[in-house]
């Protein structure tokens, strides 16, 4: 459901956006597709870790369904289960299923109002990013890029990035997070907000009422099957429309699939050099799987010289 106008938050927003609540121990989690279909088999696989863990799931009834192909349902469909599950209290988080597309098509059909009044979890990755940037500017609600049934939860994750994904719902804080040297691409120190997502749907939602950007923030950015000219073309689009110079630090995640590696560090540091911030690639975030769970909204700081970022507070609301 599209807000008035009045109602928009600033795309280069310095509002801080509100903490959902932590996740309770022995959770009713909903398992959403607000994009691309799945086989529902591999998403009851994927479930099974988090069962196990004593938490519940509900699967939505659209998570195998197909239209043109590529759609878990038309946008009816998708929409109204997102609100469904937005509206009920009975859950505590809202997992995805998977990314493809098809999220942007439903953003003018959600029902913020419902998830503003009683923010929960919100956990996803790739195409879910056009969600996480319609909850910061439709409503000022922090959310989370992270793994994903089809993908993450079923393939397994690491104990690490287990570990810091559930200490991190449950309120734990700081984490922090160690990178190697050849993971550097520019020196330097940084603090702020974290913000970001897929680069492919950040750069799609600008100019839209979803169009998401902190200054002063750590952008923190993924993309796959992206050679190096169209991660070129997506950058300089983004610093001619005026965003690069309020970012305080960069987080990149593993391009999977983007091209040959020493043309994209290249690229890369040619890019971000001369706006003398501190940028890091290769961390565990994106298409790679085992993704490391990002907190967007809370403050990270970002040091190049102790090899590290951290997310120095709480990221649910305890």
């Amino acid at each position: 459901m599209l807000p008035s106008s009045s109602s928009i938050l600033n795309s280069q927003s310095s509002i801080r956006l509100r903490a959902p609540r932590a996740l309770p121990q022995n959770a009713h989690i909903a398992i959403l597709a607000s994009s691309g279909p799945s086989e529902r088999i591999r998403i009851e696989e994927g479930a099974r870790p988090i069962t196990a863990r004593g938490h519940r799931v509900t699967i939505a009834a659209n998570i195998d369904a197909r239209h043109r192909g590529y759609l878990a349902g038309n946008d009816d469909v998708r929409a109204e289960e997102l609100n469904r599950a937005f509206a009920n209290p009975d859950y505590d988080a809202f997992f995805f299923a998977r990314g493809g597309y098809g999220a942007m098509r439903i953003l003018d059909r959600l029902d913020y109002a419902a998830f503003a009044a009683n923010p929960r979890p919100l956990v996803g990755f790739s195409d879910i990013t056009a969600i996480h940037q319609a909850l910061a500017t439709q409503v000022g609600v922090a959310s989370f890029h992270g793994p994903m049934i089809n993908l993450d939860f079923r393939a397994g994750l690491t104990h690490d990035i287990e570990q810091w994904f559930w200490a991190m719902l449950t309120g734990a804080a700081p984490l922090t997070r160690e990178f190697s040297a050849e993971d550097v691409v520019c020196e330097g120190e940084a603090e702020g907000p974290l913000f970001g997502g897929c680069l492919a749907l950040t750069q799609s939602l600008i100019g839209t009422a979803y169009d998401h950007w902190v200054d002063g923030g750590i952008w923190f950015w993924e993309d796959v099957d992206e050679p190096v000219y169209r991660i070129d073309r997506m950058l300089t689009h983004l610093r001619l429309s005026g965003r690069m110079p309020a970012v305080q630090g960069v987080l990149i995640g593993t391009l999977k699939e983007c091209g040959n590696d020493a043309e994209m560090l290249a690229f890369l540091r040619e890019f971000f050099e001369p706006l003398q911030i501190p940028v890091v690639r290769n961390l565990p975030i994106g298409h790679q799987g085992n993704n490391l769970l990002m907190p967007v909204g809370r403050t990270v700081r970002l040091s190049t010289r102790d090899r590290a970022f951290s997310v120095t507070e709480r990221a649910v609301q305890t």
